[in-house]
């Protein structure tokens, strides 16, 4: 069984074929995907469509993404711990940082992306952490947030999308982070990544797609979707000298063990 640990499901790019994609997925061996729902306006569809029919393949991490920092975190935490309960909820997020794209000032993103650790701590539930360009800030602030906090299982989160170097990748993990593997892992330009991946460590891996973006070498330019999780497992595997079996395997048990499931 293969886990997507980050999807966008709910994005309209996938309201003419959603069961169609649902079923491509299960046929590829995927078993569980996490469906995203980075903002306050997603999070009742996110449940909603974990609640359907499709309830065994999928659960959900509600979260604000740092796009959207710029709301008062505080009713949005608060709402947010009473919104993200299992079983279809197993993690807030994505939240996080974002200096590339978003023009929200900096200590504006960081002091809501401090409020919801603090949500998803009192919640006990894992965050999924959204970086891009802010890897330096991303981690001194995860540092100082979980300096002195006990570790519930081996697993705090993930680094979403990780497009670091080692020394972050090394970093990372030892803050108790799993390291997201994307469609990017396959890119012929990414060495970095994949030397970073290595350092990592197969056990601190799990599987991303972050459908409908991010789609591996073989469909860039085209649609992503949960199914190109094999796709990503197999550059994953080239890329550590494995099997994809194995990849498969042992990102699926670090998956279950980040989410709980």
């Amino acid at each position: 069984m293969l886990i997507d640990t980050h999807a966008h499901l709910s994005d309209t790019a996938f309201d003419g074929d959603r069961s169609a994609v649902l079923a491509r997925a299960l046929e590829a061996g995927v078993g569980v995907i996490v469906d995203i729902a980075d903002s306050p306006d997603d999070w009742d569809r996110v449940l909603a469509l974990c609640r359907s029919s499709h309830s065994p393949l999928l659960r959900c991490a509600l979260g604000l993404h740092p796009y959207y920092a710029d709301r008062d975190p505080d009713p949005v935490a608060e709402a947010l711990a009473r919104k993200a309960k299992p079983p279809e909820a197993v993690a807030f997020g994505e939240i996080g940082l974002d200096y590339a794209r978003c023009r929200i000032a900096h200590e504006v993103q960081q002091r809501a992306f401090l409020r919801l650790l603090e949500a998803a701590d009192a919640s006990e539930l894992p965050v999924v952490i959204h970086c891009r360009d802010s890897f330096a800030d991303t981690l001194d602030l995860l540092e100082g947030f979980y300096r002195g906090r006990a570790k519930t299982g081996r697993f705090r989160g993930v680094l979403h999308c990780f497009s670091g170097k080692e020394p972050e990748a090394q970093r990372g993990v030892s803050l108790g982070f799993a390291l997201g593997v994307d469609g990017p892992v396959t890119y012929p330009a990414n060495d970095a990544l994949r030397a970073a991946l290595r350092r990592a460590g197969l056990a601190h891996l799990v599987l991303e797609t972050d459908s409908p973006y991010l789609p591996p070498q073989a469909s860039r330019g085209k649609r992503n979707e949960p199914a190109a999780v094999k796709e990503i497992a197999a550059g994953l595997a080239a890329a550590l000298g494995e099997t994809p079996e194995e990849v498969g395997r042992i990102t699926s048990e670090n998956a279950k063990e980040l989410f709980r499931l």
